[in-house]
């Protein structure tokens, strides 16, 4: 995401990178549901890649609304001299333009996860949900969903771009600026920094889709006291991983596009 560029091209840029983003990494997104939801995966390609498409299909516009709305809202506050901190500034554009994304992110997470648990396509997935709850339960797990977006643009939008200047002025020898090393160091940083604050919310949300039938609240007391505060946990591994990748790939990306385009 680029402060100096239109809301238009932030936009592109995101959905760029996240799409490339989704068909490197989507297996440890199956992997992660299959541990917080406990259900077993089967070791191969149409297992590990199941929801590939609405995930690649979603995380594009998903993504470019993330980097579109930061960058509005970036420029907003800048333009009327609001927060005189920049990274204050940045904090709040991207931990609201995440917790608007969380409302797009939410219902398509749940039928990945509808879809790898019972390994059925899509559309089957979606009508066995119409048919036997109706379109509220589409919300599933909205609520954490939210909260888990907010803070994971932050981590990228926010955290990464602040570690990369860190490095530089602090370790100028070892870090120089726009390098591929300076770009994997901070995003593994931010990564996880953002992957352990927002994991809780993550497994709370795909544990209650994955359990669409049960009351989320219910189900959420029910579980951590039978298991103790260490379920949220679960997943975090792979998750933690995919974060940090995530933030590299895009991070690169953006560059891949600046050139590219400019």
């Amino acid at each position: 995401m680029s402060t100096e560029l239109s809301s238009f091209h932030n936009g592109l840029m995101g959905a760029f990178g996240s799409t490339v983003e989704v068909f490197i990494q989507h297996p440890l997104l199956t992997y992660k549901n299959s541990i917080q939801s406990n259900y077993k995966i089967g070791l191969n390609f149409r297992s590990i890649y199941k929801g590939v498409g609405i995930n690649a299909l979603t995380m594009g516009p998903l993504t470019a609304v993330q980097f579109a709305g930061f960058g509005i809202l970036y420029n907003h506050y800048k333009k009327n001299n609001m927060f005189e901190s920049d990274t204050t500034r940045s904090m709040i554009s991207s931990t609201i333009s995440g917790a608007l994304s969380g409302l797009i992110a939410g219902p398509t997470e749940l039928m990945i996860v509808q879809q790898q648990k019972f390994n059925k396509g899509f559309f089957e997935s979606y009508m066995n949900i119409k048919k036997n709850y109706g379109y509220c339960y589409f919300s599933k797990g909205l609520l954490p969903c939210v909260v888990r977006e907010s803070v994971y643009v932050s981590g990228y939008c926010t955290l990464t771009p602040f570690f990369e200047k860190k490095l530089v002025n602090i370790l100028p020898d070892m870090y120089k600026e726009k390098s591929v090393k300076t770009s994997l160091t901070a995003s593994i940083i931010s990564g996880l920094i953002a992957g352990g604050i927002s994991h809780p919310f993550d497994t709370i949300k795909t544990y209650s889709q994955s359990h669409i039938d049960t009351n989320s609240m219910q189900l959420t007391r029910n579980i951590i006291k039978k298991k103790g505060i260490s379920f949220v946990y679960k997943g975090i591994a792979p998750r933690a991983l995919r974060i940090a990748g995530t933030f590299f790939i895009i991070n690169e990306c953006q560059k891949i596009y600046k050139a590219f385009m400019f």
